[in-house]
């Protein structure tokens, strides 16, 4: 299989989906409540998660150039 563009396209779209629906979540509600000390730890895991699959995405299509 190649990563085109679609394909690429189609994961991204999943993988956002997937984050902002547990962690988004999470720091809506804690926006919603007023806390301070949550809306920083959520909004730092959001950070975290999105680096993580950004990292995820760059190291699959570093190991299987050609796929």
């Amino acid at each position: 299989m190649t990563h085109s563009g679609q394909e690429i396209e189609a994961w991204a779209c999943s993988k956002a989906q997937e984050i902002v629906l547990r962690e988004g979540f999470n720091l809506i509600r804690s926006a919603r409540d007023g806390n301070n000390i949550e809306i920083r730890l959520h909004s730092m895991t959001l950070a975290k998660v999105i680096a993580a699959s950004l990292v995820e995405a760059s190291s699959t299509i570093e190991a299987n150039p050609g796929k």
